[in-house]
């Protein structure tokens, strides 16, 4: 295959094969977040954890286009930038994980709460 041919810029390509699968792979990926962003944003409360999850998302494919202008140009500038943005995105993904586990952890707490208090009123009542 001579330079310049199809397929070309895949094979010269020092990051190899795999790399612009995993840009399409990392594009539907933000996608898909984006998408259930603005689903969880239909409800109020959800609106609080989907506002940030749509922000993520954005900058996350940001950071693949960024990474594609590096595919295509080969510039450290568009590397750095597409790094940059990512590690923006994955900031905001790591601290709705830790509020959804919070939430999560004090949603079953609730529910073992209520289940207790109505087996003591269960009791209670047999008591009486």
């Amino acid at each position: 295959m001579e330079n310049g041919g199809p397929g070309a810029a895949n094979v010269i390509h020092p990051l190899g094969l795999g790399f612009e699968r995993t840009l399409g792979d990392m594009r539907f990926m933000g996608w898909i977040s984006m998408i259930y962003g603005i689903l969880t944003c239909l409800s109020i409360v959800g609106a609080v954890l989907g506002v940030p999850l749509i922000i993520a998302s954005h900058r996350f494919i940001e950071g693949v286009n960024r990474f594609n202008l590096f595919r295509q140009q080969g510039t450290e500038s568009e590397l750095a930038a597409g790094f940059y943005e990512l590690g923006r995105s994955f900031r905001i993904l790591k601290i709705l994980t830790i509020i959804y586990l919070v939430l999560t952890v004090a949603y079953l707490a609730f529910l073992f709460l209520m289940g207790g208090l109505s087996i003591l009123a269960g009791l209670m009542d047999s008591a009486r």
